[in-house]
């Protein structure tokens, strides 16, 4: 048992992964002791209001995340080739960001009537509020990238735990010590990760990272993948935001604050899970020329990990919703209780939706791209067609998820058939 246990923590996957996945459940319980505050402090349609904030804040960034992982894949193979470009990399990227940042923090902020209007929500000043984020989230985006590229996971792991602790230490000093309600709910989103970066510059100064002596050219490798990434981030982000924006706009804001409540519960099982892509991601991108069986291998080893970790979650929040609820979000919401475990259903498949895009996303599979594409579509055809209930959008997304997953593991099993018959020959 000590020889197993000590073989999988010389593992870099595995340690990797052990490491971010207990951080990662730390930072959920972080994050999810937000959302009891807002509920019992905020009203109903006031958390509905702060639904959409959350979500207009998580598209607004989400080109943050393609440049995220664009250069994580950029570094991971520098790292074995040329160490040294990475340094140059990183300050010509921030640079660019950070000024990209800054514009359109100002276009959002002048055009904060017409984005509260399109998203119905209540508050001008929420939106431009939680966009400040803007004006430090690309050194921090940069800083993650490298972290992650070179595979410092303990490293990471302190980043990205300090973004709960401290949107937490906000939410309790703006809601609960100062009651400013969603005013002081928006300064938190907005502020959220502002500690996670200032640690995170340190750190990279920390590694001292060489400079290169010549000045290599990274726009055509970097644009090319970014324009895949671009493509992965933007169907996964209308995966995880069009219900709540389309319950927003079709229902009314009572039922728009329930579902969101139903979410804030079915995006546990989302966040247990999320180390596992994340730490899979340059592990598998390193492997991509690699002729063997081993990224088969690792990604089996991925999907074990994330059903141990998903699995139990969502099997209590299944079984046992009314007490969920009640830890969680509060009495209020147990009209919501016989919706919950559907709810589960559909982040459930999410989750796995996740791993398996991000490894084929590693591996620049364009035809896994084609499949989300459609699944995309079908979400928006369907909805239209059968959104006059709750449970009639929750069966929508878990048939279109569903459907998805298994598309994308044939997929993978062609693919691993097809390596498999080649090391034969």
């Amino acid at each position: 048992m000590k020889l197993s246990l000590k073989k999988i923590w010389q593992d870099n996957f595995s340690r990797g992964t052990l490491i971010l996945t207990v951080v990662s459940i730390g930072g959920a319980a972080l994050n999810y002791l937000v959302h009891p505050i807002l509920t019992r402090r905020l009203s109903v349609t006031e958390y509905g209001d702060f639904q959409a904030l959350l979500s207009f804040v998580t598209i607004l960034v989400f080109v943050g995340a393609v440049i995220q992982t664009t250069l994580t894949k950029e570094i991971a193979l520098l790292k074995d080739t040329n160490e040294g470009a990475i340094s140059i990399l990183s300050k010509r990227v921030t640079r660019t960001l950070w000024l990209v940042g800054v514009v359109v923090f100002i276009v959002v902020a002048f055009s904060a009537p017409s984005l509260t209007h399109f998203f119905n929500i209540n508050s001008q000043f929420g939106i431009i509020l939680v966009s400040a984020i803007l004006m430090y989230l690309a050194p921090l985006l940069v800083n993650r990238a490298i972290l992650t590229g070179l595979q410092r996971f303990s490293d990471l792991s302190l980043s990205t735990f300090l973004e709960p602790a401290f949107r937490l230490l906000l939410i309790v000093l703006l809601v609960i010590v100062w009651p400013l309600r969603l005013t002081g709910a928006a300064i938190a989103l907005g502020g959220t990760s502002l500690l996670a970066f200032i640690i995170s510059y340190f750190q990279i100064k920390k590694l001292n990272l060489a400079r290169s002596t010549n000045n290599p050219s990274f726009f055509k490798p970097v644009v090319s993948y970014g324009l895949l990434v671009l493509w992965f981030t933007v169907l996964t982000q209308f995966f995880f935001n069009f219900d709540i924006l389309f319950v927003k706009a079709n229902f009314d804001a009572q039922s728009a604050g329930l579902y969101g409540a139903l979410l804030t519960i079915g995006r546990i099982i989302f966040f247990i899970g999320s180390a596992i892509p994340l730490a899979m991601f340059p592990v598998i991108a390193n492997l991509k020329k690699d002729t063997s069986l081993k990224k088969f291998k690792v990604f089996v080893q991925a999907m074990g990990f994330s059903l141990i970790l998903t699995v139990p979650i969502a099997s209590f929040i299944a079984f046992f919703p009314e007490l969920t609820i009640r830890i969680i979000v509060g009495a209020k919401y147990l009209s919501m209780a016989s919706y919950l475990p559907l709810m589960t259903v559909v982040f459930f498949l999410e989750t796995i939706l996740i791993v398996v895009g991000q490894y084929f996303l590693a591996l620049s599979r364009r035809l896994s791209l084609v499949y989300l594409s459609f699944g995309v579509l079908a979400e928006i055809i369907f909805l239209i067609y059968f959104h006059h209930t709750i449970p009639e959008i929750i069966f929508t997304l878990i048939f279109i998820f569903g459907i998805l997953d298994i598309l994308l593991f044939i997929l993978f099993i062609k693919d691993y058939q097809r390596a498999s018959l080649a090391l034969r020959n």
